[in-house]
């Protein structure tokens, strides 16, 4: 069995939150100036906030399990469940407070968060179907143990 204990432990790669950070950019470029020619520029806005609320939601909930893991791999379960708990809980909070304002344009900021939900979950499943992960080590070698039975390995 080989020594891991003085190998590095490899870092996170959180390269794709600037996916999901591109097409949240790009579905608020789209879909803002569209909001506004078919509603008016007050729902433009509440598209806006409301792909900016899942940006920040996954956004934090992904750096935060991703420091956890740097940490101790055991960290990264409640890191997440403790992230996904404190965002709903918050979420929840301000939807209640924004409730029945005549200023919150309800269904725009619907439809826009389910939008970037969708796109931010499409971004995590591109990146689990294309990244390599190896479920072994393909730098280890095994090593060669000498057999009494071959004289070629002594």
């Amino acid at each position: 069995m080989r020594d891991t204990s003085a190998l590095e432990r490899p870092g996170w790669d959180l390269s794709h939150l600037r996916t999901g950070l591109v097409a949240t950019a790009g579905l608020a470029a789209v879909g803002a100036p569209v909001t506004w020619l078919l509603r008016d520029g007050r729902a433009a806005v509440w598209v806006l906030i409301g792909l900016a609320i899942v940006a920040v939601f996954f956004s934090s909930g992904v750096w935060l399990v991703a420091k956890a893991g740097a940490i101790d791999d055991r960290l990264t379960l409640p890191a997440a469940l403790g992230s996904y708990l404190v965002k709903v809980v918050l979420l929840g909070v301000v939807l209640v407070t924004l409730r029945d304002r005549a200023w919150v344009d309800s269904l725009a900021l619907a439809w826009s968060v389910v939008a970037g939900i969708v796109t931010w979950i499409g971004t995590h499943l591109w990146r689990v179907l294309t990244a390599r992960m190896y479920y072994v080590d393909p730098d280890y070698v095994e090593p060669v143990r000498a057999d009494p039975d071959r004289a070629d390995l002594q």
